[in-house]
């Protein structure tokens, strides 16, 4: 076990936000925490992380216990490049290598605490692949997937936005492999193909995680239980997010038929006490049904159907065929440009989702869409009738801090007056006292239904979203992506979350290098489009009058083709298959010294002991250096094989 709770609590101004929260995650396990904005997620992380106490109950965390955390907003960044930072893994090393030594000691000693020998066994491979001399490849392949190019290494940290800095950030934890990785909405800052390569790399971690994510596909594919809070305490749900979703649907349920059923029976029981209580036939009987009605405690009241966010778009005006149309537009920032002749069309109706790597042009085209940025090239037309609305996260700055959530609403033109301001506040989530709130003491989930309520009060017909569902709880989410897949009027948005693009989108546009490459369907439709589009390479036109060769040429000239590649791949395909054979004997000899280690009569001999261990680190490292040859060696066979068969045709 590396962690429990037992009944936390925790206290915000008077307001019990914690509520008995319990729950344990063990070696390896991976868990969603859930809830409401509001709800105690990230006081939660925070909690374990050893970033603040709680205000009552019980913390229990192993010995020793290594934790990863990433918040939702990362501190200034230090004077580093951004390798040098995330592989800044020296104190981690330091740590590991006197608990190492002091294992070493005790089992010198004869200990023979099973706990001891898989702690042992755990430390000797994490010092190993700590200090391991690919720890600097590996930094690489992870700032690699996350985003980062080669160019970007040796840049300064201070250098990147925050949305970059929280990916360094990120990459670090990643990186030092900590027992328990704690997660505050990572995929905020991610794009599509990092995010996919995010969720590969956790499900082969070894580290166990908890994480706070609003993404319902990106949950699905990776956790493998769930820890909401609910009413300030918590339930925990084995499987993924919609096992989870299924499962409270039919506890509620339930519970509301069993506080149902108990209320008719006491009805009953009541009426006909009062019926024939004055009958002395019925005296027994009575005061045997009033027993009853005594002895029968009520079942606990159904959970209350939470407020949750109403939200529809109003329908538009309706806007001309064409909503607008790019034709030979150059667009770029300080001479540099980000799209040469780019012609794209939407039309009316369209839900149309911008996918692809962070830094590709994305938010440059949405603002071309918006009118934000004037191109230096070509033109954009818009249709009749057609009016924008422009949703972005940096629209959250634009927030005055000192107004109240009512005064940002009242000063739209649009809004009649209190009582409509206060009606539309109400639908997200709004209410009573809570539009007297500042903007500045707002969570970020708030201030982003700030501005969808802003954006709802002064509606278009074509709207254009960067990322609206950043900052946003789970439910929310949902009642937002069934407002854009019910809206009539025409939406372009930039997501990661797959299952908005999955529920809402008729095409996607793919952006990367300048281009835009469409595809009709949603994100599912986009993936297999992209999987099977393989074209074979185009061999040259065949000779007037040729004809088709027979199969007998058709035979021979493929046993040809083999013949020349297995000629040209012998000398790699026998390296490859050397080291092969050299890892499996040094994996089976530490197999058999790991199996010795863990003998408890083993340590009544402390000498030999000492040298097994010695032996099982030393083949640890062989195996580790044997696996890397063997990495470059398939590598390059594979390369080779590739340009073998490009040059057969």
């Amino acid at each position: 076990m590396l962690v429990e709770a037992r009944g936390i609590r925790k206290v915000y101004g008077g307001r019990e936000v914690l509520a008995g929260v319990s729950f344990r995650i063990a070696e390896g396990e991976r868990w969603a925490l859930v809830g409401p904005n509001g709800s105690g997620k990230t006081t939660i992380l925070r909690i374990l992380a050893g970033r603040e106490p709680p205000d009552g109950g019980r913390l229990l965390r192993r010995r020793g216990l290594a934790v990863g955390y990433l918040p939702q907003e990362i501190p200034a960044p230090p004077e580093a490049s951004l390798l040098a930072y995330v592989e800044d893994v020296a104190e981690d090393l330091r740590a590991v290598e006197s608990e190492l030594r002091e294992a070493e000691a005790r089992l010198a000693r004869g200990g023979d605490d099973p706990e001891l020998l898989d702690r042992y066994g755990w430390l000797q491979t994490r010092f190993e692949h700590l200090g391991g001399y690919r720890l600097r490849a590996r930094a690489e392949r992870i700032l690699h997937g996350l985003g980062f190019s080669a160019d970007d290494l040796d840049r300064p940290l201070p250098t990147f936005s925050g949305g970059w800095r929280m990916r360094a950030a990120m990459a670090r934890i990643l990186l030092r492999e900590p027992d328990l990785i704690l997660l505050d909405e990572p995929t905020n800052h991610l794009d599509i193909v990092s995010l996919e390569w995010l969720e590969g790399f956790l499900a082969e971690s070894p580290s166990a995680f908890l994480l706070v994510s609003h993404d319902v596909a990106f949950l699905d594919r990776v956790v493998r239980g769930v820890i909401a809070l609910e009413a300030g305490g918590a339930v925990v749900c084995r499987g993924d997010y919609t096992r989870y979703e299924h499962e409270r649907a039919q506890r509620e349920a339930a519970a509301r038929a069993a506080y149902e059923s108990y209320l008719r029976r006491r009805a009953q029981t009541e009426r006909f006490v009062e019926r024939f209580r004055a009958k002395a036939t019925k005296a027994r009987q009575v005061q045997s049904r009033l027993k009853q009605l005594e002895k029968e405690p009520p079942p606990p009241p159904p959970p209350p159907r939470s407020a949750g966010l109403t939200f529809r778009f109003p329908q538009p005006l309706r806007s001309g065929r064409t909503v607008v149309e790019l034709e030979g537009v150059e667009a770029g920032y300080g001479g540099r440009p980000v799209y040469r002749g780019l012609d794209l069309r939407i039309d009316r109706g369209e839900k149309v989702a911008l996918i692809g790597p962070n830094g590709a042009g994305k938010s440059t085209l949405l603002k071309l869409l918006a009118g934000v940025l004037p191109p230096t090239r070509g033109r954009i037309r818009y249709g009749h009738n057609v009016t924008v609305g422009y949703f972005t996260q940096h629209h959250l700055d634009q927030l005055e801090p000192g107004r109240t959530v009512l005064e940002e609403i009242l000063r739209l033109p649009t809004v009649a007056g209190e009582l409509e301001a206060r009606t539309l506040l109400g639908g997200f989530l709004f209410s009573d006292d809570a539009v007297d709130k500042r903007v500045e003491v707002l969570s970020g989930g708030e201030k982003s239904r700030l501005v969808l309520a802003r954006l709802l009060a002064a509606p278009g017909n074509f709207l254009l979203l960067d990322e609206p569902t950043n900052h946003l709880d789970i439910q929310a989410c949902a009642v937002l992506k069934e407002a854009l897949a019910s809206f009539t009027g025409t939406v372009c948005l930039i997501t990661h979350d797959r299952d908005l693009i999955n529920r809402v989108a008729s095409r996607v546009l793919y952006v990367e290098d300048g281009r835009v490459d469409s595809h009709p369907g949603n994100y599912d439709d986009f993936v297999r489009v992209r999987a099977a589009d393989q074209p074979a390479p185009a061999g040259p036109a065949p000779a007037p009058g040729a004809g088709r060769p027979s199969r007998k040429d058709l035979r021979r000239r493929e046993a040809e083709r083999r013949r020349a590649l297995r000629e040209r791949t012998a000398p790699l395909r026998r390296r490859v298959e050397e080291l092969e054979d050299a890892i499996t004997r040094a994996e089976a000899r530490l197999a058999e010294v790991e199996a010795e280690l863990a003998r408890p009569d083993t340590y009544s001999h402390p000498d030999r002991a000492a040298g097994l261990a010695r032996e099982r680190a030393e083949l640890a490292q062989e195996v580790e250096a044997l696996t890397a040859r063997w990495e470059l060696a398939a590598e390059e066979l594979e390369r080779v094989a590739r340009e073998a068969e490009a040059e057969a045709g």
